[in-house]
């Protein structure tokens, strides 16, 4: 008997040892890392074209508040979840350090409690002497104003106790605030230059997920482990299209490069049915945006992104009545039987 307890003893020890979670305990759970994601997703997707070429010539980690400020707009959703990239530090930021602010910050929680608690009463206690002071008489009201001066002497001691870790407070969640965006853009840093994934919007959210609570490879590994399974988003669809066309295209003239997007956006393959519909309907937009980026002069590399960015300006734009009437004689048709793009193109 004596033998068959102490096995199942051990047992179960064993067994609620393997239930414990190793290493630190998570500040962002699954659900929330995951839902972060999306969001991420989201936004890169929606601008990739403006931040691609960007993020490949990334050298420095405050080159990113560059990048995603002009997609972090204030005014949208967008501005809540990148706002920690776009806030400015100024030193440096380290694992470490945020653990040791961060647990700083956790160990004033308690006093700040009980100061708050300790200056409610003796306010409660001022106000309660004060009230009675009018109606003392003779010893009994000096008695009273002796109380009322000791009670104003606690509440202003507790007052000031209360203010000052309000203010250290305040000043650890501002500096915490301001690492965790250093933190996170170092480390975004790093997952650009470690080269070990396809710079793409979903590998891009997942290493950035789970900044700043925890390091990009961390992000990566709990990110990958629930598939991404949402299609990607009608922007980004359009700029791959946009990409595929513009590799190929025949640049040595404005027109060339007109020509060959015209002749083969009816062509494009299945796996860019939406992007073609959406462009074969705005082609009059398209081609504005074609010439204006042949005249930019931008690297070869950056032409599909410059021709996206300038494409969906045009979209967003005020538009006059005549542009709405040039914009629809100008509808490609999607017949078939038209040229299929050069197989050289980019899968």
């Amino acid at each position: 008997m004596r033998r068959s307890k102490t096995r199942g003893d051990l047992t179960r020890f064993q067994e609620e040892g393997a239930l414990r979670p190793r290493g630190r305990p998570s500040e962002l759970s699954d659900p929330q890392l995951h839902n972060r994601r999306v969001q991420l997703v989201q936004i890169f997707e929606g601008t990739w074209g403006e931040i691609d070429w960007e993020l490949q010539r990334c050298k420095k980690a405050d080159d990113l508040i560059r990048i995603f400020t002009p997609i972090s707009k204030p005014e949208t959703w967008f501005g809540n979840v990148m706002e920690l990239f776009c806030r400015p530090c100024s030193e440096p930021a380290s694992g470490a350090t945020l653990r040791k602010v961060r647990t700083e910050l956790g160990t004033l929680a308690q006093p700040m409690r009980v100061a708050d608690e300790s200056h409610r009463r003796a306010k409660e206690q001022l106000q309660q002497v004060a009230s009675v002071v009018t109606q003392a008489k003779g010893r009994s009201r000096r008695i009273v104003k002796r109380a009322l001066k000791m009670r104003r002497k606690e509440f202003w001691k507790t007052a000031r106790r209360y203010r000052s870790l309000y203010d250290r407070e305040r000043q650890l969640a501002k500096r915490l605030r301001d690492l965790e965006a250093g933190f996170a853009r170092q480390e975004l840093l790093r997952f650009l230059k470690s080269k070990r994934y396809s710079l793409r919007p979903l590998t891009l959210a997942n290493a950035a997920a789970g900044l700043p609570y925890m390091g990009w490879r961390q992000s990566m590994r709990r990110s990958v482990k629930a598939p991404y399974t949402m299609a990607p988003g009608p922007a980004y669809q359009v700029f791959k299209a946009i990409r595929y066309l513009a590799t190929s295209a025949n640049r040595k003239t404005v027109d060339g490069v007109v020509l060959t997007f015209e002749d083969f956006i009816p062509s494009l393959p299945r796996r860019y049915q939406l992007a073609k519909v959406e462009l074969a309907k705005n082609w009059f937009y398209l081609e504005r945006a074609i010439r204006q980026a042949c005249r930019t002069k931008v690297h070869p590399k950056a032409f599909p992104h410059e021709i996206t960015k300038l494409y969906f300006k045009l979209l967003t734009s005020p538009r006059f009545q005549v542009d709405i009437v040039l914009a629809q004689q100008a509808e490609l048709t999607l017949s078939e039987g038209r040229k299929r793009p050069p197989t050289n193109m980019i899968k």
